[in-house]
C-alpha cells in the first residue's frame, strides 16, 4: 500500500526535477550565449560573400558554393541583414538563436502529441531536448550568428521533415512539402544533404507508396546535381589531409573519436586542469563512440528489417533523429577525411554529436517507458546525464566570455582603427598567412564601406579634430583611470601604432563603453573601446571572474612617439571634460 503511494510522489518529483533542469539549461544558455556572443565574424566565409555581392546580383551571391557546402537560404538572410541592417553582427546573431528555438519546438511537438507515454517520460525528453540544443559545449557554433543560421537552418528543415513524413500518406501537398525542406536542409549547409538518406530510410519503414519513394529518390539525385553544377567561390583555406580513405580502420576510429567527442569534453570538465590533449588521444574516447554507435545499430537496425517506426511519436522522433545525425557525422567525417583531416575534437563539431546522443537519451527514455523493467533507472540515468554534463556546460560560459574580451573585442577595435595587431599576426600559423591577409583586405573594404563591425562610424573620426566631431558636446563626467601603450601594431597605410590598453570609470561606477585617443594638437589618432562586460555582470554572471580584463583597448594610428597624447570617453556623441593621460 505504502509502494502504490509512493509512485505519484515519485512521478511528481520526476516531472519537477526535469522542468527544473531544463529551464536551468535553457536559461542560462540562452543568457550566456548572449553574453558571450562572438562579435566579430570573420572566422567563416561571410565576408568573401558581401565581397562578391558588391558587383553581382542576390541571386549570383546566395548560390555561390563555399568549401563544399551550398548556404544558399543562410546566406539570404545574411545578405537581407546586410541589405537593411548593413551586416548587424548582432542581428545574425538573433537570427541564429529564434532558429535554434524553432528546431527546438520542431522536435518536441511530436513528444508532446505522443500519447503512449507518461507525463514524466515527456517532461524528462524536454530536459534532454533543452540540454541538447542548449548545452555551451556547442557554442562554437550557436554563439556565432553566421555558423547558426547556416547549422540551426538545416537542422531546422530536417526537424520539419520528420514532423510531416508521416502524413505524406494522406496528402500529395504534405509530400511536396517534405521535399521542399529536405531542399532547406541540403541548402543550407554541406551536412544538411544527410537529409536524403534519411528520408528514404524513414519512408521505407513507414512503407509509403513506391511513387514517395521514387520521387524522395530523384530529390536526392537533384540536391547532388545542383551541388556539383554551382559555381565555387575561391578559397584560400589550406587542404592538407592527416587520414587517408585508403586506411579504413583509421578512419573508422576518427569517425569513432567524432561520435564521442561529447564524453570526451563531459570528462575534461570533471578533470579540471588535466591537459585535454592527454584525454583526446586516448583510445577509450574512440570506444565511447564505438559503444554508441553499436547501440544505434542495435536500435535502428531491427526497425529497418521490420519495417516499422513503432507508435510512438516520441520513438520515431528519436529513430529520426539518431538516423539523420548518423548521416550528417558521415558526411563529416569522409568531407574532412578527404580534404581538410580530421579533428574530432573540434568544438565546432559537437552541434552534431551532441544531438546524436541527445537521440540515443530520448529512444532510451520511451524504450524504458514501454517495456516498464528499468523505467525509475532509465529516469534517474537521464538526470545524471544532465548532472555529469553541467560541469562542461558551466566552464564553457567563461571560455566564451574570455574569447570574447580577449579575441573577437580586441580585433574588432584594431580593424575599427585601420589596424594590424603585431600579436594577432604573429600568431597566425604559417598556413593560414594568405587567409589572413585576404580577410584584411576584405576588413578595408567593409571599413570603407561602413558595413557590418563598421556600421557605427567610429572609424570616420580618426583624422579629424576632437571640435569638427563634438563640437560643443563636453561632459563632466568624473572619469579616473590609468592606461598605457603596452603593443605596437602596423596601419593599412604601413604607418606605425601603438596599442593602448587601461581601465576607467565613471563618477556612478558604470565604464564608459567608447573613447577617442587624442594628441596635444588636439586631432583624433584612434579610437579605443571597453570589454562588453561592466562590474554588475561580472560579478552577477561570472563571479568576478573577470574584474582584471574590465577595461578599455585602444590603438594610436600614424603613432609619433615625440607627441603626448590622452584618452577621453566618448560615449552618446559627447566628450568627457577629463582626460586619462596615455603612459609608455
Amino acid at each position: 500500500m505504502q509502494i502504490h503511494r509512493f509512485v505519484p510522489a515519485a512521478e511528481r518529483a520526476i516531472q519537477i526535477f526535469a522542468i527544473v533542469f531544463g529551464a536551468v539549461f535553457l536559461v542560462s544558455g540562452v543568457i550566456y550565449l548572449y553574453l558571450g556572443r562572438v562579435t566579430l565574424l570573420w572566422g567563416g566565409d561571410l565576408w568573401d560573400v558581401y565581397a562578391f555581392a558588391w558587383n553581382h546580383t542576390w541571386l549570383q551571391s546566395a548560390l555561390l558554393k563555399q568549401e563544399n557546402h551550398v548556404k544558399f537560404f543562410p546566406r539570404s538572410i545574411c545578405l537581407a541583414n546586410l541589405r537593411f541592417f548593413h551586416g548587424d553582427v548582432q542581428m545574425l546573431f538573433f537570427a541564429g538563436l529564434g532558429l535554434l528555438f524553432i528546431t527546438v519546438s520542431l522536435l518536441l511537438i511530436p513528444v508532446w502529441r505522443d500519447k503512449t507515454v507518461s507525463l514524466s517520460a515527456k517532461t524528462l525528453s524536454t530536459l534532454v531536448v533543452l540540454m541538447g540544443n542548449f548545452w555551451m559545449g556547442r557554442a562554437s557554433i550557436t554563439a556565432n550568428g553566421e555558423f547558426n543560421c547556416e547549422d540551426s537552418l538545416a537542422m531546422c528543415g530536417a526537424a520539419l521533415a520528420f514532423l510531416l513524413i508521416e502524413k505524406t500518406r494522406c496528402s500529395s501537398t504534405t509530400t511536396a512539402a517534405v521535399v521542399g525542406v529536405g531542399f532547406l536542409a541540403s541548402f543550407s549547409f554541406g551536412t544538411g544533404l544527410a537529409i536524403w538518406p534519411t528520408l528514404l530510410l524513414l519512408a521505407w519503414c513507414l512503407r509509403l507508396s513506391r511513387q514517395t519513394i521514387v520521387l524522395l529518390v530523384i530529390s536526392a539525385l537533384a540536391a547532388a546535381v545542383i551541388y556539383e553544377v554551382l559555381p565555387v567561390l575561391p578559397s584560400y583555406a589550406p587542404k592538407v589531409s592527416e587520414v587517408s580513405l585508403d586506411n579504413p580502420m583509421g578512419a573508422l576510429t576518427e569517425f569513432c573519436r567524432l561520435l564521442g567527442s561529447p564524453v570526451s569534453h563531459i570528462i575534461a570538465a570533471w578533470r579540471g586542469t588535466k591537459p585535454f590533449k592527454d584525454l583526446s588521444q586516448s583510445f577509450s574516447i574512440a570506444l565511447s563512440g564505438a559503444a554508441g554507435l553499436t547501440l544505434a545499430g542495435i536500435v535502428i537496425i531491427p526497425r529497418i528489417l521490420r519495417r516499422d517506426l513503432g507508435n510512438s511519436r516520441l520513438e520515431s522522433t528519436g529513430l529520426s533523429l539518431l538516423i539523420f545525425n548518423l548521416f550528417a557525422l558521415a558526411l563529416i567525417a569522409v568531407g574532412r577525411l578527404k580534404w581538410f583531416g580530421l579533428l574530432p575534437f573540434s568544438p565546432r563539431y559537437l552541434f552534431w554529436s551532441s544531438l546524436f546522443w541527445t537521440s540515443l537519451i530520448l529512444l532510451g527514455i520511451e524504450r524504458a517507458e514501454r517495456l516498464q523493467r528499468g523505467r525509475w533507472p532509465a529516469f534517474l540515468l537521464s538526470f545524471a546525464i544532465a548532472i555529469l554534463a553541467w560541469p562542461a556546460h558551466y566552464q564553457a560560459w567563461f571560455r566564451c566570455k574570455d574569447a570574447q574580451i580577449r579575441l573577437y573585442d580586441k580585433d574588432v577595435t584594431a580593424m575599427i582603427n585601420g589596424v594590424v595587431d603585431a600579436q594577432t599576426a604573429q600568431a597566425m600559423p604559417p598556413q593560414y598567412k594568405r587567409v589572413f591577409e585576404d580577410r584584411l583586405q576584405k576588413a578595408w573594404q567593409l571599413r570603407a564601406r561602413r558595413l557590418d563591425v563598421f556600421v557605427e562610424g567610429l572609424q570616420d573620426w580618426i583624422g579629424h579634430n576632437e571640435a569638427d566631431i563634438f563640437g560643443a558636446r563636453h561632459k563632466r563626467e568624473g572619469i579616473r583611470g590609468q592606461c598605457r601603450i603596452d603593443g605596437s601594431g602596423q596601419c593599412n597605410n604601413s604607418a606605425p601604432a601603438a596599442r593602448v590598453s587601461g581601465q576607467a570609470l565613471k563618477r556612478d561606477q558604470s565604464i564608459p563603453s567608447t573613447l577617442v585617443i587624442i594628441d596635444q594638437n588636439g586631432v583624433i589618432c584612434g579610437v579605443a573601446r571597453s570589454a562588453r562586460i561592466s562590474p554588475l555582470v561580472n560579478r552577477t554572471f561570472y563571479q568576478g571572474k573577470f574584474t582584471a580584463k574590465i577595461g578599455f583597448v585602444g590603438y594610436i594610428r600614424d603613432y609619433n612617439p615625440e607627441l603626448e597624447y590622452v584618452v577621453r570617453s566618448a560615449d552618446n556623441l559627447t566628450l568627457s571634460d577629463e582626460e586619462i593621460p596615455v603612459h609608455r
